[in-house]
């Protein structure tokens, strides 16, 4: 496992007040197997879930935004990772920033039908959403409509 964290200063909207933004990464691997693993990566913007085989990445799902969200959804690739708009957001969305490993938590679980991974990924001991192999977006608790970077969970 690997974790790190730091924090940062933000000016807010060309404000006088200032705005603590924290980053936090973290890699869990897979309980039953060590090919898999699911990295938590905050940016101090927005934070994803990646979900990787190997070196790959094979599934993503958006966590959280930090910064205030987008009213519209027009990206630049400048702007990557994106933050999720407001349209696609529920009103539980505003989650306080990850700051420490204790705070995430991944659920395994593998397909017996067929063997596919999947990862559930819980914040504070909230359930927050899952990715499985080939899904990118993942589903999310805090989403009201299917959007890019998180469908309806």
């Amino acid at each position: 496992m690997f974790v790190g964290t730091t924090t940062g200063v933000q000016r807010i909207d060309g404000d006088k007040r200032l705005k603590t933004m924290s980053e936090f990464f973290l890699q869990i691997h897979c309980e039953f197997d060590d090919y898999y693993s699911t990295v938590i990566e905050d940016d101090g913007r927005v934070c994803y879930a990646y979900l990787y085989q190997g070196e790959d990445i094979i599934g993503d799902v958006w966590l959280y935004n930090q910064q205030p969200a987008p009213t519209t959804s027009f990206w630049l690739a400048e702007d990557m990772p994106f933050l999720n708009p407001k349209e696609y957001l529920s009103k539980d969305a505003a989650i306080k920033p990850i700051t420490n490993e204790s705070e995430v938590r991944c659920e395994w679980t593998e397909s017996k039908d067929d063997g596919l991974i999947e990862v559930g990924i819980y914040i504070r001991d909230k359930f927050i959403a899952s990715i499985t192999a080939g899904s990118k977006p993942g589903w999310s608790v805090l989403v009201v409509k299917d959007g890019p970077l998180a469908l309806i969970y």
